[in-house]
């Protein structure tokens, strides 16, 4: 297998039930110790053909398309946006000045006012982007631990994810901080997580760790995915004032717990969840990770018991409530654990839904929520209103001599 292939296996395409157009994901090595950094921009034809195969330099995270038919690229790790063609050529970039301060940035990148360009990359309807950045605060009285209640409390550096609004050309439009958005001291399981230590603030804790966020044009507001909350938050763009809170019940106190959707009927709660999106006014749609599912200071659910899910919701806003209406994946389904990564798609024409399954990790075979110095696999699928697979597609080196293993962030739909 040459540096440049990559192991894609096909299970299933029924290309006559699938939506017309091209879905591009993005895919890197992740898990187990890797030969540099390496990522793919990949293409998939509606007959199962890849279209379109380029790699970059650097980590990837992820991608979206564009109305005026281009796509728009990030990789996280660097602070760069890249635009691409079709084709994959790079048309245009931007840059996070705090990436470049003691370096150059790439020629021609225009700058965006923020520290990190982290995770998902967004746009309003006007053509700003929705940024993903990030700060660190100092807390006293904090947690020491997410499994006793009883731990002794301590001085700590939180590190909360700040959403900003900003111009093709740079300028900052709005910021909403995620810590004066939520109570700061809401315990989950993954409170403690280091993932920040690595990435500019030593010795910190990421608290809430989003990884999406989108607007909801029927009524202006914004949606933000945090993973390490457990939740799915709805705000009013501008004055940042909260809407709704979706997801467990758990370790909410006042004014928050007011924010609540109360659950209605047969409903599962999401875990550590990414991607979010309104397929239709009032319906949310995510990709349910589902690690631990429980809250902090509860029995988590065992790594090898768990799976992961696309699921659908719709709230009513006047009486506060959510059901669940439609799920495919879990314990019923042919679905898998993704510990990390992922992304949840419904998509225009059939209806169907375009899944991806970022990060199966195994350990010896058996499913770890352990994403460093793990086996990693990653499932994309598209399934039918009725759960039909129409498209199989597996990220999936371990038949080679030498495995290598990998992730993919999400997917997005061009149409023809």
């Amino acid at each position: 297998m040459g540096a440049e292939s990559l192991p894609l296996r096909l299970v299933t395409c029924d290309a006559s039930r699938r939506e017309p157009g091209t879905i591009y994901f993005t895919t890197r090595p992740g898990g187990l110790p890797t030969r540099g950094l390496q990522a793919w921009v990949i293409g998939i034809d509606q007959g199962g053909s890849v279209s379109l195969n380029k790699q970059f330099q650097g980590t990837s995270q992820d991608i979206r398309y564009q109305p005026d038919g281009t796509l728009l690229f990030s990789q996280s790790a660097q602070g760069i946006i890249n635009q691409l063609d079709r084709q994959g050529n790079v048309l245009r970039r931007w840059h996070a000045r705090g990436k470049f301060l003691d370096k150059a940035p790439p020629e021609g990148s225009t700058e965006l006012p923020v520290n990190f360009i982290h995770h998902t990359v967004s746009y309003l309807p006007n053509g700003d982007f929705l940024i993903l950045d990030a700060e660190a605060r100092d807390y006293d009285n904090w947690h020491t631990s997410a499994s006793d209640r009883g731990a002794p409390r301590g001085k700590a550096r939180v590190v909360g994810d700040v959403i900003t609004e900003v111009t093709r050309e740079g300028k900052v439009v709005n910021r909403y901080h995620v810590l004066d958005m939520i109570d700061p001291y809401r315990a989950t399981q993954s409170i403690l997580s280091g993932y920040w230590r690595k990435q500019g603030f030593p010795d910190s804790n990421d608290w809430c760790h989003c990884n999406a966020v989108v607007h909801d044009p029927s009524d202006d507001c914004l949606i933000i995915s945090l993973r390490h909350q457990d939740c799915i938050v709805k705000f009013r763009r501008g004055s940042g004032e909260l809407v709704w809170i979706l997801g467990n019940h758990s370790e909410w106190g006042r004014p928050w717990s007011d924010y609540l959707l109360k659950p209605e009927g047969n409903l599962a709660w999401q875990f550590h969840q990414h991607d979010c999106s309104t397929p239709r006014p009032g319906r949310v749609l995510c990709f349910d990770n589902g690690n631990y599912r429980r809250g902090a200071f509860e029995p988590a659910v065992p790594d090898k018991d768990n799976f992961s899910r696309l699921v659908e919701f719709e709230v009513d806003r006047k009486s506060m409530s959510v059901r669940q209406i439609w799920s495919w994946g879990g314990p019923a389904g042919d679905g898998a654990y993704a510990c990390y990564q992922g992304g949840a798609m419904r998509l225009p024409k059939t209806g169907n839904t375009f899944g991806t399954f970022g990060g199966i990790c195994t350990m010896d075979g058996v499913p770890t929520s352990e994403n460093e110095g793990s086996f990693g696999r990653a499932r994309l699928v598209e399934v039918t209103p009725e759960g039909d697979v129409v498209f199989d597609m597996w990220i999936d080196d371990s038949a080679s001599p030498e495995p290598r293993a990998f992730s993919a962030f999400r997917a997005t739909h061009a149409p023809a």
